[in-house]
């Protein structure tokens, strides 16, 4: 669409410009038939192959620009079903538009380590943008306008049937009809059959009825209907634009000269004045505008439409031949720019490389989604040419990612029980529904429109439309590295080294979607690519050239014989010479007391340690390396292997070691061994090491940084050069002080780095951010090229209502009190002004979406800085930063978080904004703090928080969550203690045991600065999940025929009795559930529920045809049935435990929160058919299709009271 608004907006206005200027030096048939060109390119909506110049390649970055910002505008939000839980998402947009964190020209810098990720649920939106918004109401425009033509064109339709009367006319081959009165002027109309229809006032006169006739006859030989019809079509399908209203409006007052024309021809040139005065006694004069859908040719026209078109006719202009040649080679320009298509960018046949953001984004947010499960990482663990063709059960074999609850009775179904009833293995359930919504998102296909390879490996369950997979290991691609990319059109081409299966380079290939997502087309093997890198744009600030270097000479190392020396073996590889022989090195601690690395010649184990030890010593490790990270305190030496850099595979030995007196580093020397075995030294590095195609020629360079060192090793004309790029940096930029380097970022192929510069009249230094490229032959060093407007730098972007918010704040920032410091000489500081005269928001992170007790949120965080014009007064202290431009971030960078509630529509509602410094979200930290936040403001308690999320804020600041625990009402505490209990010992995820052991280990430590509730409240949990998770083989109860099993951790907590109770003055057998210390206290008390097996005629007489999906009298639940009985479950209406009692209330509580297993066990002993649809027993039983959810994770809102309704 927005390619065809573009060129035919071009060729209308050429059309315009074209019959304007050659109006009287062509016919008037030749300037109708130019309009056809607009027609064509308005109706087909394709474009021929792309050309060099093209109204669409000079356009193409604007369009693009507008596109996307069309599709990133939110306009609303409307939610979907919450994600299973995991981690807290990594936000993908539609397509790589990673624009911030300083890095120049929109080249991001890669995220630093964050803390490890937990698990919370986490919410998933459809995000209703403006692009879809105007779309919407595109389509509503076409209806509209469908509707309006319909209606127009049969009312005058029916119009004329009811009017029309047969007229005879002579030498005429259309049907010819008079219409005596209601019709303004002859016309024709009809599409397939055509005919003409006249006035009294045309019949009147023999001449006028001739002139009419020929007017008619030559609109439709003109075909004037069916272009009328397409003329309408376009104005339907293109209402917004004016131009296309233009244009239908022009064509049809040349349609009508044309016709003029044409019956002039066909009556003789004699007859020109009288035709004339004929249309002016016919046309009748219309005041205002005629109806631009109506298909008939009627003659109304306005004053100044019939003056031109009497003037016209008057004056008879011939086409001049040259005139009529330069009109169509003129015509024909202005197809070739307006018909061809957009030319890529970059190389020769369309193909363009990936840029740094987008590689990052596809290493970063497409694949390797941190601490979750990535299903499209799981699309490269098979090869196949289409996406029909994909093995899913490679695909699948870890699962749809998407949670997918599961019974017992579907476990036992697929055979993951043992005898003991023990789980075997776990088992991924996917549903039939799961997998076409994961191949729908990924591949727009269903399951049924696949090969379905694969899927006979899975057991599939009909009744659940499930397949299931048990398995102990798995198989999932983590780590994609995405080296380079290229683009086609919409086709993404990907190459990776598959270092995952070890079978070289593949090329996996996506095709983007209108809504900006992207599906799998293929993954096949290829050759390495050489896929030139992308710079930014600009010129560099510092180009450095690397001509001048000597080549380095790699080094044989001297190996030196050990024989039955070894202490300590430590890490072996097996390798292979530069011929292909096998040998083995290792690391080993000598008797002597030192560390070397060695070529093993013979080794044999005995019993009191090496009998046989022959080794070629070739390198001695400094002194304080060690074998052992436990012996070491982090010195451990280490090694791997490599492959392909500079013709050479080999082993890279990782140790530490010092650079000078002052200063240590992590060395990684690289080893190859030539034909001989010997060990040559190919490279010596120092800190974080990256092997990667730096300059896109197809092969790797070694580059190698850490916080004061940078290096690269690369090959030019079969010689390696080492440059050393703090040296290099120090000499080309003398006035860099304290340089300091990052990672190097092998996505956007650079390396960031700053330094200190001074600033121009003033004692201050400002921070200088610079970006590293090698482009085969020089350094070449770029700074932030990215604009500033309207106070947003270039990539900050977020929705309207956010980024309200967001400028309201940083605008009070601006504004408020400033003050500084001043040194002065003596070595003080003085109070001094502080001005800014500008404020920008240098960056935007988000949104992060997190649920916490039920309630949804959206976080953005941002990075804002302010102008100063008193430099030397900025106090430069704990995050603050000032740049080398005078431009100061106040705060912590990037730490600025504002949280905005979701209600069910997605409308958000801004709450709070918070300084967040040491954590980021998908933390701990980050959602404790966010959960006392919203607790201090009442939007939520204790009550609200499952199990795990009381976990996951207790393990970041367990004192501080006791203590504030113990300060809530009894019933809040209870309920929390027994919801993390629960959590605990339900063990479905392994990561629970693991906070409660930090936990515990946390308070060993600092019990002392518990209160004395807190350190009630941490007892009390202790004693809950004792309880729970207590061995043994529990105890059996009988009544009636009937056993209940119980935990044996009950007898702490429970008194059970098994005996017949009266119903309706008859004895039914049951059994009664009490919590032990109320129970004790009051006999009458500490019932948490009870269940009677009632016979059918006992249960009729007391419900009669009850449905069983309700709550039956005040609170009594069908749990089951057999051939015998119902099975009847109460529960109290009134408070049983004591009140005043924190371990009474969580006993209460632990019971209920066990019972529905311990239910499930009764069903299980006794043969009972379980009630499917039993409603939530007050959160002590709920039938499986009730709950939609696993046991144990259920949680009820508890409020300390039921109503108080009586018992049956």
């Amino acid at each position: 669409m927005r390619e065809i608004l573009l060129t035919s907006s071009v060729l209308i206005l050429a059309v315009l410009l074209l019959r304007r200027a050659f109006r009287d030096r062509i016919s008037r048939r030749a300037q109708y038939v130019l309009w056809a060109l607009v027609l064509v390119r308005l109706l087909v909506p394709v474009s021929l192959p792309g050309a060099d110049f093209s109204v669409l390649s000079a356009a193409e970055p604007v369009g693009r620009t507008v596109t996307e910002r069309l599709e990133q505008r939110e306009i609303y939000r409307v939610p979907l079903a919450p994600s299973p839980m995991g981690t807290a998402p990594q936000v993908t947009s539609p397509a790589p538009q990673i624009e911030g964190g300083g890095s120049p020209s929109g080249e991001a810098a890669a995220p630093s380590g964050g803390e490890e990720a937990f698990s919370y649920p986490v919410i998933r939106e459809r995000v209703v943008t403006a692009a879809d918004l105007l779309t919407v109401l595109w389509l509503i425009g076409i209806a509209a306008m469908a509707v309006w033509f319909l209606v127009t064109n049969l009312r005058f339709w029916q119009k004329l049937r009811r009017t029309r009367a047969p007229y005879a006319a002579e030498n005429c081959r259309y049907p010819v009809y008079l219409v005596e009165a209601g019709l303004p002027s002859p016309c024709l109309f009809g599409l397939f059959r055509p005919a003409i229809y006249l006035t009294p006032a045309v019949v009147a006169s023999p001449e006028r009825l001739r002139h009419v006739l020929a007017h008619e006859t030559a609109h439709a030989r003109h075909l004037d209907p069916l272009w009328s019809l397409l003329r309408s079509v376009c104005l339907a399908v293109y209402w917004f634009d004016p131009l296309v209203w233009i244009a239908a409006a022009v064509s049809k007052a040349d349609g009508e000269l044309a016709c003029d024309e044409a019956a002039i021809q066909a009556l003789g040139e004699g007859e020109r004045i009288p035709y004339g005065k004929t249309l002016l006694s016919l046309i009748p004069v219309r005041t205002g505008p005629g109806s631009p859908l109506l298909s008939a040719t009627t003659m109304t026209a306005d004053k100044r439409q019939l003056k031109d078109r009497i003037t016209r006719i008057a004056q008879g202009q011939q086409t001049r031949a040259a005139a009529l040649f330069l009109v169509l080679a003129l015509a024909a320009g202005v197809c070739a720019v307006t018909f061809t298509g957009a030319k890529a960018d970059g190389e020769t046949g369309g193909v363009r490389s990936l840029t740094g953001d987008e590689l990052a984004y596809f290493n970063e947010e497409f694949f390797n989604q941190e601490g979750t499960y990535s299903i499209r990482n799981q699309f490269l663990n098979s090869l196949y040419e289409n996406s029909e063709d994909i093995d899913l059960f490679e695909l699948l074999y870890c699962g749809t990612g998407i949670d997918a609850p599961m019974t017992d009775e579907e476990l036992r179904q697929v055979g993951s029980f043992d005898t003991a009833g023990e789980l075997i293995c776990p088992v991924d359930k996917m549903s039939v529904e799961a997998i076409n919504q994961v191949l729908l998102e990924n591949t727009g296909l269903t399951l049924e429109e696949t090969g379905r390879i694969g899927m006979d490996y899975f057991q599939y369950l009909p009744e659940y439309d499930a397949y299931y997979h048990s398995h102990g290991d798995t198989n999932y691609f983590s780590g994609v590295n995405i080296t380079a990319g290229e683009r086609v059109g919409d086709t993404i081409r990907l190459y990776y080294d598959d270092t995952f299966h070890v079978d070289g380079w593949k090329c996996v290939t996506l095709e983007e979607q209108a809504d900006g997502s992207y599906w799998f087309v293929s993954n096949q093997p290829s050759e390495r690519p050489a896929i030139p890198t992308v710079y930014p744009e600009g010129e560099p600030v510092l180009t450095i050239p690397l001509t001048d270097l000597t080549p380095y000479e790699p080094e044989t190392m001297e190996v030196i014989r050990h024989r039955n020396d070894c202490a300590e073996r430590g890490t072996g590889y097996i390798m292979h010479t530069e011929d292909g022989d096998e040998l083995s090195v290792r690391t080993y601690l000598s008797t002597d007391g030192n560390l070397y690395a060695a070529v093993i010649y013979d080794e044999a184990a005995g019993r009191d340690g090496m009998r046989t030890w022959d080794v070629g010593c070739f390198f001695t490790f400094p002194e304080h390396n060690t074998l052992s990270y436990s012996d070491s305190g982090g010195y451990a030496v280490s090694m791997d292997s490599f492959s392909d850099l500079f013709g050479h595979d080999g082993l890279v030995i990782r140790y530490s070691g010092e650079l000078d007196e002052h200063t240590g580093a992590t060395f990684h020397d690289y080893y190859y061994f030539d034909t001989e075995g010997n060990p040559v030294l190919l490279a010596r590095v120092y800190g974080d090491t990256a092997q990667f195609d730096l300059d896109g020629n197809g092969a790797d360079e070694l580059c190698a940084s850490s916080a004061n060192t940078a290096q690269i090793f690369f090959q030019r004309d079969g010689r390696i050069y080492e440059a050393d790029i703090d040296e290099d940096l120090k000499q080309a930029w003398p006035d860099a002080e304290y340089l300091s380097f990052n990672r190097w970022d092998v996505s956007r192929r650079n390396l960031a780095l700053w330094a200190f510069v001074p600033i121009p009249d003033s004692p201050q230094d400002g921070t200088a951010d610079r970006w590293l490229y090698f482009d085969g032959e020089n350094l070449l060093v770029y700074r932030d090229g990215r604009a500033t407007a309207d106070h947003l730098m270039e990539g900050a972007e977020a929705p309207e209502d956010v980024m309200a918010v967001l400028r309201d704040y940083v605008q009070e920032q601006y504004t408020g009190d400033h003050e500084g410091l001043l040194f002065v000489e003596g070595g003080d500081f003085v109070p001094a002004p502080l001005e800014y005269d500008d404020w920008r928001i240098e960056s935007i992170e988000g949104p992060s979406y997190v649920s916490v007790g039920g309630l949804d949120f959206a976080i953005w965080s941002m990075n804002y800085e302010l102008h100063t014009t008193t430099p030397e007064s900025v106090i430069l202290a704990g995050g603050t930063y000032m740049t080398e431009d005078c431009w100061v971030s106040p705060g912590y960078p990037g730490c600025d978080y504002f949280y905005f509630q979701l209600d069910e529509g997605g409308t958000r509602t801004y709450l709070y904004h918070r300084m967040e410094n040491d954590c980021v979200p998908g933390t701990e930290l980050f959602f404790s703090d966010m959960a006392y936040q919203l607790r201090e403001m009442g939007l939520l308690s204790f009550y609200d928080l499952t199990g795990r999320e009381l976990l996951d804020i207790s393990c970041s600041q367990p004192v501080h969550f006791f203590n504030t625990l113990s300060e809530t009402n009894l019933s809040e505490q209870s309920q929390a203690l027994a919801a993390m209990a629960a959590c605990v010992a339900a063990g479905d995820d392994p990561g629970t045991q693991e906070i409660y052991d930090s936990i515990a280990h946390y308070m060993e430590i600092f019990s002392d600065d518990l209160t004395d509730g807190g350190r009630a409240a941490w007892q009390a949990l202790q004693s809950a999940l004792s309880s729970w998770t207590a061995a043994g083989d529990g105890t059996v109860y009988e009544s009636g025929g009937l056993s209940l099993w119980v935990p044996e951790g009950w007898a702490d907590m429970a008194v059970v009795t098994a005996e017949d109770a009266v119903w309706f003055g008859e004895s039914v057998p049951g059994f009664d559930v009490y919590e032990r210390l109320a129970h004790i206290s009051n006999p009458d008390t500490g019932l948490v529920w009870n269940v009677r097996a009632l016979t059918r005629a006992q249960f009729q007489a007391a419900f009669g045809d009850a449905d069983w999906s309700e709550i039956l009298g005040a609170s009594s639940y069908v749990i089951g049935s057999d051939d015998a009985y119902i099975y009847l479950l109460s529960t109290p209406t009134d408070v049983q435990f004591l009140v005043e009692d924190p371990t009474s209330m969580a006993q209460y509580e632990l019971l209920r929160n066990q019972s529905q297993t311990v239910i499930e066990g009764f069903f299980f002993r006794n043969g009972i058919t379980p009630n499917p649809d039993c409603p939530d027993a007050d959160g002590c039983y709920v039938g499986p299709e009730a709950s939609g959810r696993p046991r144990l994770l259920f949680r009820r809102r508890w409020t300390g009271f039921w109503p108080p309704v009586p018992s049956p």
